[in-house]
């Protein structure tokens, strides 16, 4: 049975209270006095040790749970921002401030929809790269794709292939073009670090990965001066008279084909009987360096070499290689069914520096001495700028003496 305390009451004949019931009544409301003091403490007391192990701490009108821990190094805070729709994000400091300057920072941006959870970008090196071959080199030309996957192979080996993408730093890719070029051209090293400057341009804007490209942030390699080697008309005559001489009876007329048309090594060596029109002298070349549709015109002298080859013959037989061949390395860079005749050609010709691209130099070059404007050759040549034309121009330094010459006796022998 509880019994409740009650207040003294007054004498109902008076009105006062006898001189115990005064002390009663002053005892009654101290202890009551002294026990909401009492509870008030207590809940302050509980509430500060909650916050210390395990509160919720009011940041920018959301909550986010700060933990203190203390241990041999000192008291570090946990601070873990949960909102809903997010998956939970924490972060630990030395300060308590700092915490909370954090959560505020991280609620903010989530509200926003502007923060880039780091943990997002966790994917390796080598997970990007296979991303990349498959969405983005393979939409490229069979010779560039080639190529990339080389520079993929070398990223893969020197940077790691388990190295996750936020760790790849400037230092890190600096270091690795030192490297490289103790070993390959800067051309090379050029070719690797726009690979992996455009991996990380897909991987933060297509991708949406929170990673920041370190390419941006180191120098690269001064680009080398461009190979614009061309042959005169002695040394032409040479090589074509070894050509002929070669086991390959095809190996003529692809070089012949390559001085008169300024194709590529490449789409030469890849024809197939349908992309060619004797009649008219053209040439179609439907999958080019650049994906743009190209028209070739051919000589009288190409076309009589090339007319033989594809008559009687189906639209799709390959004009220089046979199905055959078109494997293996060769469907990659066609052109390397003939280098091996080319490079004997070339040594008995007596022009071992030569490559087979510089024919492409010599037909643009010896267009451009005898009258082609830069326009109509960067058409010819597939360029979409004159930009790439310009390279030639140095090269006619014995055809520009002589339109020189023609102004050569200007105010001397009275010409006007």
């Amino acid at each position: 049975m509880s019994v409740r305390f009650r207040p003294p009451v007054p004498n109902e004949t008076t009105g006062f209270l006898s001189r115990g019931a005064e002390k009663t009544r002053f005892l009654f409301y101290a202890v009551k006095i002294f026990s909401c003091c009492l509870l008030l403490s207590l809940a302050i007391f509980f509430r500060s040790e909650w916050n210390k192990n395990g509160t919720r701490q009011q940041t920018g009108g959301d909550v986010a749970r700060i933990q203190t821990r203390k241990g041999k190094k000192g008291t570090t805070y946990t601070a873990t921002v949960r909102l809903k729709g997010h998956p939970p994000i924490a972060r630990t400091f030395d300060r308590m401030a700092m915490a909370r300057d954090w959560a505020r920072e991280v609620e903010a941006a989530i509200k926003a929809k502007r923060y880039n959870d780091p943990r997002r970008a966790d994917i390796t090196l080598d997970q990007a790269l296979e991303r990349y071959e498959i969405n983005v080199s393979s939409t490229k030309a069979t010779t560039t794709q080639a190529r990339e996957k080389w520079c993929m192979k070398v990223l893969r080996e020197r940077l790691g292939k388990e190295t996750l993408l936020p760790e790849i730093t400037p230092s890190m890719v600096a270091a690795y073009r030192d490297e490289r070029m103790q070993e390959v051209s800067a051309y090379s090293v050029r070719l690797e670090l726009a690979l992996l400057s455009h991996l990380f341009r897909k991987a933060k804007k297509e991708w949406e990965l929170p990673v920041e490209n370190p390419v941006n942030d180191i120098e690269r390699p001064a680009p080398p001066p461009g190979r614009t080697h061309f042959l005169k008309e002695k040394e032409m005559q040479d090589l074509l008279a070894q050509c002929r001489a070669r086991s390959n009876p095809l190996l003529y007329p692809y070089v012949l084909v390559l001085l008169h048309t300024a194709m590529r090594p490449g789409e030469a060596a890849a024809l197939r009987c349908g992309q060619i029109d004797i009649d008219r002298r053209t040439i179609d070349l439907q999958l080019t360096k650049n994906k743009d549709y190209r028209r070739v015109q051919l000589t009288e002298a190409a076309a009589e070499a090339l007319r033989p080859l594809v008559k009687n013959r189906k639209d799709d037989d390959l004009v220089f290689m046979t199905d055959r061949q078109a494997t293996g390395y060769a469907a990659i860079i066609p052109s390397q069914v003939f280098r091996e005749s080319f490079n004997e050609a070339k040594k008995a010709a007596g022009l071992p520096w030569l490559h087979m691209h510089d024919l492409r130099h010599t037909a643009a070059s010896w267009m451009l001495m005898r009258g082609v404007d830069m326009r109509t050759l960067a058409e010819i040549l597939g360029h979409r700028t004159l930009q790439m034309v310009r390279r030639y121009t140095h090269l006619l330094d014995e055809h520009k003496r002589a339109a020189v010459d023609r102004i050569g006796d200007l105010g001397i022998k009275g010409t006007f």
